[in-house]
């Protein structure tokens, strides 16, 4: 077996996710193949706004992208950039900021959800009025539908290969899967950042303790972080209660003590499950059962501070 390098990882393997919707909902068929780049482009930032705590009052991550940088990586000139942020715009998957003079906009990237609803931020865009194009995109969509119906039914029992209900419904399955996961792991990402706007001292853990995890298993990152969330409100209380190892921690590290702490115990449940831990998809569960036991265990003794 050849293993994946670190060089691989920095290079071949990363890549942009474009939502199957784009290309295979009615609803996006008039969208151009660029606009839908950049879209995939844009949603790609999310995970540097979260580190970066963009995160505005209401919870809604935004991004910091500068039209420059999207000509850049596109290979366009201005004009098109803004076209096709426009055309984004049209179809509700953006929206654009503007900060005062001499700041760049916030840019807040819409998300799309299997029943071909667009949802903006968190909430749904509920009973705003569509525009123009999308009321004459859905119009037309109705009546191409009723008038190819009768031809496609015909074309399909001719034509296409005998597929068994069982494998056609696998592919739709697979279809709605992909478009759950990718909804799953946006909400995911926003819940986090509404963690740590609530409680900054968190940002440095969660950055430190699974920087792979938060770009690669986003639901299982959540668990983890609210996880820490209650651990620091646990350790916190502790030490307001006069607990001795939290006092003497304080006494050592300062107002860093609880971040610390919480730190020195993540790493160690972090360094058993990499060396115990067979399924990814319970992550979250494990470490927040062993993180959970390590603190309540650290705050008896005085062991933690020579390493515990």
């Amino acid at each position: 077996m050849e293993r994946v390098s670190r060089n691989q990882v920095e290079t071949n393997e990363r890549f942009y996710k474009i939502p199957k919707a784009l290309f295979e909902n009615e609803f996006y068929a008039d969208m151009k193949l660029e606009t839908k780049m950049a879209y995939a482009i844009l949603h790609d930032r999310f995970l540097l706004s979260i580190k970066n705590n963009w995160i505005d009052k209401n919870g809604d991550v935004y991004l910091i992208y500068k039209n420059s940088d999207l000509q850049t990586i596109l290979s366009v000139g201005e004009k098109k950039v803004i076209s096709l942020k426009k055309e984004l715009a049209d179809f509700g998957l953006l929206e654009e900021e503007r900060q005062g003079l001499n700041k760049p906009n916030r840019l807040y990237v819409g998300n799309i959800n299997v029943d071909f609803e667009v949802i903006h931020r968190v909430s749904p865009l509920g009973d705003k009025e569509l525009s123009k194009r999308q009321v004459r995109t859905c119009q037309n969509d109705r009546s191409r539908t009723s008038k190819t119906t009768a031809q496609e039914q015909s074309k399909r029992q001719s034509s296409e290969t005998n597929l068994s209900e069982t494998e056609t419904n696998s592919f739709d399955e697979d279809e709605v899967t992909d478009n759950n996961n990718s909804q799953k792991s946006q909400q995911s990402f926003i819940a986090i950042g509404k963690i740590i706007q609530t409680n900054p001292e968190l940002r440095s853990v969660v950055q430190s303790l699974i920087p792979d995890l938060l770009l690669n298993e986003p639901q299982q990152a959540e668990i983890v972080v609210r996880a820490l969330d209650r651990g620091y409100h646990f350790l916190t209380t502790e030490l307001e209660k006069g607990n001795s190892v939290l006092t003497l921690q304080k006494q050592l590290q300062g107002v860093a003590a609880i971040k610390q702490f919480l730190l020195s115990v993540g790493y160690k449940q972090v360094d058993y499950m990499h060396d115990h831990l067979i399924d990814i998809s319970q992550y979250g569960k494990y470490f927040t059962s062993g993180f959970e036991n390590r603190l309540k265990i650290a705050i008896t003794t005085s062991q933690l501070a020579s390493g515990f």
